[in-house]
This record gives structure tokens, C-alpha cells and sequence, in this order.
């Protein structure tokens, strides 16, 4: 957190001096569009999480983007139990997790619980509208809405429980690795009770409106970073979460610096962006707890290429890598007991993957002419976390003359 500061600090002290870019100005559609596909967890949905701006400046013209994305998540039912007595922490801290359950005594040692389980296919939609101040500042409003449905085919193809287990058994992964079959397929149901007995409970067909997001973005002209074709942008977003589940306000703030390479028709660009959120900075009521941290931090990495063509168009392609901080505190884990269904080695998931980093690559591919642009990518975890399994989307951009 203190290097972010340091990092966040140290940009906006070098903004000041600034000079014109005349350059950036005749770049041709330099705004090259990427559909939102920041993870469709069943916790972050109901969250407003940061995304990552790669933008090397604020366009010309306002635009409408509408975003679809679809993510397959399976977490099977775990019960965690939360030690109260000293003596008990301490006993488990020194037991292998996946030893603690046998050790335990669940019906007459004190222990705060949590139950979690969640299987199905979500559907996140987003409509942003980005308005131009000038080229270097700009701002984006923008609403989120879910539902959860079983994910069938063919409303379901990448992301289908059938697809899924069709690819372990043919092409990697080896026949039901997750046992996925044993726990039955096209399930549709999110359920969660927290320590304090609070409940999310979400079957298939439920749509949420989830919350609105207005975020500020400054693209400052350095000259230092100007002779090295070199980009930064700075945002500040402000997420107000309406659901009974999680009614807040969350703060974001984030930094972006991208190097462009440029080779006649042909663009590289390499990417790094920073980001911090203080979830629940203000509290409109009580709901439930889905995080016991204050901040989510999370970094992306950017690989694009770029190919120009005749008339303003423009093809792209890239590769993201995304990694973001654990929901819950790591350190709690020492002592957790975690119980449930041992049907397969990822039975534990549902609890487990709340103390880690979550990671994840997307490869992204774009099109875009003078008045609109079309994306799509495939997002796909490398650190077994399951919550999303695969996610898919597609994004549309209209340009407003």
C-alpha cells in the first residue's frame, strides 16, 4: 500500500510539468477499445472494483460502450468454523489445514461459522457513457446489473458445465477432475451466511441492478514522457453499491503508464496499471459481510498490438495478466477449520480461495472504425480459484458526433 502511495504521489508531482503534445493530437484513433472484463466473482459483483484504464488519452468525440460478460463459477458447499479460544487457534495453527476438521470438535468448541456455495453462470451488463472534458481529462458514468441462470447451451457455450468437462475430458484436465459431475451439472444458486448469520441468497433467474460508478480520469502530457512516447493516466472512481447485500460507497484510485512502440502501420504498446480500493467508505446500512479487509489492491499488466488501417480502422489484439488481493485476510487462514463434501481435492475451494490472490489472463481482440468498435476476449484463471472458472464477454462502443 505504501508503494502505491509513493508510486501515485511521485505522478502527480511530475503532472506539473507539462507541455503541449501536439503529437498525441494527431495520433488516429488512439482510444483503442477493450470491453470491461473484470471478474464476475460472486462477492465482486456486488462491489464497485476497479477497472484498469490503458487509454493513452482522452478522446474526441463521447461515446455509449455496452458490455456483456459471462462467467461460469463453481464453488461446492464448505462450512468454515472460526475458533473463538486461544488454546483452539493456537492447536490448529499447528495442524495441516486439511487435517484440522478431525481435530476439531465442531459441536461443543466456540467457533464463529460461514457456509458458502455457488454454482451456475453469471451475466454481468454495464452501460458507460465516457464524456470528454479536453484531451487530457475525462469522465465515465456508468451503471452494473447480473442475473445467474444455470448456463445451458446454447445460451452457454464456453462457459456451459457441458463445455467445461467436455475440454478436461478431451483436451486437458483428464475425465471430471473437479467432480463436477458428482456434484450435478447446471446448478444455479449463490448462498452465503457470514459470521454474524447474515445471508446472500441469489436462484437461478435473479437479475440485480448492482450499483453506478463515476470515475475521473487525467491524462497528463509530460515531456519527459513525451520524447520516450511514453503515457500515463491517472482516475479516481466513486462506486455506489445499492443491492440490501452490500449497501455502500467504495473509493478507488488508480495509475496507469503505457510505452508505445510504432512501427509504420504497426503499434506495440506495453502496459502497467495500479489500483487500490477502500471498500464500504461510507455505509448506508447494514449488510453482509463479504470482505473482513478495508482495501482490495490489484495490478495488470498489458501486451497490445495494433495494426492501422485505411480510414481510421484499426485491429487489435491483446494479453492481460490480472491479479488481485485477497477478499479476506491471509493470516486468518492459519486457524480456520474448513468442512464439507470430500468428493474431490477442490472440495474446498468455496472457503479456501477467499485467503488468496486471485489471477487471471484475458486475451482481448478489437475492431474499430470512426463511429463505433466491437470487442471480445476469453478469460481464464491460472491460480485454481474457480470463482470465475472461464469468463467470456463482448463490448460495443458508439461514438457520439
Amino acid at each position: 500500500m505504501r508503494f502505491y502511495l509513493l508510486l501515485l504521489l511521485y505522478n502527480y508531482g511530475i503532472c506539473f510539468s507539462q507541455v503541449e503534445d501536439k503529437s498525441l493530437k494527431k495520433l488516429a484513433t488512439n482510444c483503442i477499445f477493450h470491453s470491461n472484463s473484470i471478474s464476475l466473482h460472486p462477492f465482486g459483483i456486488f462491489m464497485s472494483r476497479v477497472s484498469h484504464n490503458f487509454q493513452l488519452k482522452s478522446e474526441e468525440k463521447s461515446s455509449i460502450v455496452i458490455n456483456f460478460s459471462n462467467g461460469n463459477i463453481w464453488l461446492p458447499y464448505v462450512k468454515t468454523y472460526n475458533p473463538l479460544n486461544e488454546a483452539d487457534r493456537i492447536s490448529m495453527k499447528n495442524t495441516v489445514w486439511h487435517k484440522r476438521e478431525g481435530r476439531f470438535d465442531t459441536s461443543n468448541s466456540p467457533a464463529k461459522t460461514s457456509e458458502f456455495h455457488a454454482d451456475g453462470v453469471i451475466r454481468q451488463y454495464q452501460i458507460q457513457f465516457n464524456i470528454p472534458i479536453s484531451t487530457e481529462h475525462e469522465l465515465q458514468a456508468s451503471c452494473r446489473m447480473f442475473s445467474l441462470d444455470k448456463g445451458k447451451i446454447p445460451y452457454a457455450l464456453l462457459t456451459s458445465d457441458q463445455f467445461i468437462e467436455w475440454f478436461h475430458s478431451n483436451i486437458a484436465g483428464g475425465e471430471d477432475p473437479f467432480a463436477r459431475k458428482a456434484y450435478g451439472l447446471n446448478q444455479a444458486k449463490i448462498q452465503y451466511k457470514d459470521e454474524k448469520g447474515k445471508t446472500l441468497n441469489l436462484k437461478n433467474g435473479d437479475f440485480v441492478f448492482s450499483g453506478i460508478d463515476l470515475t475521473y480520469y487525467y491524462y497528463p502530457n509530460i515531456y519527459f514522457f513525451k520524447k520516450k512516447d511514453i503515457y500515463m493516466n491517472i482516475g479516481l472512481q466513486i462506486g455506489a453499491n445499492v443491492t440490501k447485500i452490500n449497501p455502500s460507497m467504495d473509493i478507488g484510485v488508480n495509475s496507469t503508464l503505457i510505452k508505445r512502440i510504432k512501427k509504420n502501420n504497426n503499434e506495440f504498446f506495453i502496459g502497467l496499471s495500479l489500483s487500490a480500493l477502500r471498500m464500504k467508505a461510507l455505509n448506508f446500512g447494514d449488510g453482509v459481510q463479504l470482505s473482513n479487509k478495508k482495501y482490495l489492491h490489484s495490478a495488470e499488466s498489458h501486451f497490445k498490438y495494433v495494426k492501422r488501417l485505411s480510414n481510421r480502422r484499426y485491429f487489435s489484439t491483446a494479453i492481460n495478466w490480472f491479479i488481485q488481493s485477497s477478499y479476506n485476510k491471509k493470516s486468518d487462514f492459519d486457524y480456520l477449520v474448513l468442512t464439507g463434501e470430500r468428493i474431490s481435492t477442490h472440495w474446498h475451494y468455496a472457503s479456501s480461495h477467499l485467503y488468496k490472490m486471485l489471477s487471471a489472463h484475458t486475451l482481448t481482440f478489437s475492431y474499430g472504425t470512426r463511429n463505433i468498435a466491437y470487442s471480445m476476449y476469453l478469460r481464464e484463471d491460472i491460480l485454481v480459484d474457480n470463482a470465475p472458472d472461464i469468463q467470456t464477454g463482448l463490448g460495443i462502443k458508439l461514438y457520439i458526433k
